[in-house]
């Protein structure tokens, strides 16, 4: 949930709706946003009629639900830990099952220290997001090398590797019930209408006072259950486009939604204000699928066909993990030239001869796949290349210059179990559906005429 909106569908009854006209005019500003703030009145207000509707709504959620005692102190802010790393740009939805999963595998941060980068990589393959478990990893063996003491206070916590302002705040005020604010885009959104505050909620001076507000707001005696309350309530009733306000429980403290009655070219979902998103920049790769037929790198009669996976760099975008030899394009490419980009990496990265090494059974493009990153729209071109060792020998890829590359040989079903990432996923997907509509379309052939270059 750290900086971004959780991605949730709202929750909110059916209400009257106004056709919606054109604004005019600016949204309503109440002052400076420096010189604005909660009353006492409106702050007990809030406080209690938000754990109110917290204690009768609030969602079964597993970390939500693990003991307290004092005897588990580190066990519970490393779980709220995993949780809000977890949440932040996630759906709840899809968190729950990743949590679960992951509390199994390593149920405490002495556990998590011990695991590889790899291993952490394979658990959360599908969250996207990877720069977040490096962090997390990173940040466990450094509580863990510090003594294994869990810290409890944000000014400790924001020692740690990969903790922000947000999770620092999350995990001192929901595991250690310390007084101390959390602000993400459902706060953010929530605070915004309570009190018409239209300044960019990105600049730098408009978060520090979002910070401020929240921190006032925030209930000394349970700081943990209000500050979920008001992430909740951004997350369900006040969501960013179908706020149900009839059902908000504190609807009389929202100065939006009175203004909205009063002036019909305000509305509530006017706040917070929209901030125009940088333009995702394009990228293109080739991305080949090399398979090869025979692999004497086997273990067992069933792995006499394999495919090659290379290991990204340890930094970088999706840092250590898995993928099929690609290579990145400079522009849009027709087949002659994405082939051509291909055999010169193979060449160049694997010092791979396919005439003294192997044969081409088959090269068939597959097609092309759009992954979507945060700030990367990459187009895939995928190719499936068949290749048959020569003889008894494998196929021996050795760098020629002083960059290593790690890789390595996987059959099929291994693949298939692999913790890929998404992108790698469509591909390997596109294959297997070639494979199939393939094998029923030409009865008894397993591969079309293989296209000889």
């Amino acid at each position: 949930m750290e900086a971004g909106v959780e991605k949730k569908t709202a929750i909110s009854p059916k209400s009257k709706k106004r056709p919606r006209r054109k604004r005019e005019v600016p949204p309503t500003e109440v002052g400076d946003i420096e010189d604005i703030s909660f009353s006492k009145d409106e702050t007990l207000q809030i406080r209690a009629s938000l754990l109110e509707w917290y204690d009768k709504n609030q969602r079964d959620l597993p970390w939500r639900t693990m003991s307290g005692g004092l005897d588990e102190r580190d066990k519970r802010g490393y779980a709220v830990w995993v949780s809000e790393v977890m949440l932040q740009q996630t759906r709840v939805s899809t968190v729950i099952d990743y949590f679960k999963r992951w509390m199994n595998k390593w149920p405490t941060l002495h556990h998590l220290a011990q695991a590889s980068l790899e291993e952490v990589n394979e658990m959360w393959a599908g969250l996207g997001y990877y720069r977040r478990v490096r962090f997390l990893l990173q940040g466990a063996k450094e509580v863990v090398e510090g003594g294994g003491r869990f810290p409890e206070t944000v000014s400790d916590l924001r020692k740690i590797k990969g903790i922000g302002e947000y999770t620092a705040g999350a995990i001192a005020s929901i595991a250690f019930r310390k007084a101390v604010p959390v602000v993400d885009g459902n706060v953010v959104r929530v605070i915004s209408r309570l009190k018409t505050i239209s300044a960019n909620p990105k600049d730098a001076a408009t978060v520090k006072s979002f910070w401020k507000l929240a921190g006032q707001l925030v209930d000394p005696c349970r700081p943990g259950d209000f500050n979920q309350a008001l992430m909740e309530l951004g997350a369900t009733l006040c969501s960013l486009s179908n706020p149900g306000c009839a059902a908000c429980p504190i609807s009389a403290q929202c100065h939006v939604l009175s203004l909205s009655g009063e002036n019909e070219l305000v509305h509530v979902t006017d706040y917070p204000t929209k901030v125009v998103k940088a333009k995702q920049r394009h990228e293109f790769s080739a991305v080949s699928v090399v398979e090869i037929l025979n692999c004497q790198e086997t273990m067992g009669p069933q792995s006499s066909s394999k495919y090659i996976l290379v290991k990204r760099p340890n930094k970088g975008l999706l840092a250590g993990l898995w993928e099929f030899p690609s290579v990145l394009l400079e522009k849009e490419a027709d087949l002659t030239s994405r082939r051509k980009a291909v055999d010169n990496y193979l060449q160049s990265s694997f010092n791979l001869d396919l005439k003294e090494s192997a044969r081409i059974v088959s090269r068939e493009n597959i097609g092309e796949c759009v992954h979507v990153f945060s700030h990367i729209r990459l187009k895939m071109y995928v190719e499936l290349l068949v290749l048959h060792a020569k003889g008894n020998r494998s196929i021996d890829y050795k760098r020629q210059d002083k960059e290593s590359i790690t890789w390595k040989y996987v059959d099929n079903e291994n693949l298939g179990n692999m913790g890929l990432t998404s992108g790698v996923r469509k591909v390997y997907t596109m294959v297997q559906k070639h494979k199939q509509t393939e094998q029923s379309t030409i009865p008894g052939r397993r591969r079309k005429t293989a296209v000889r270059r």
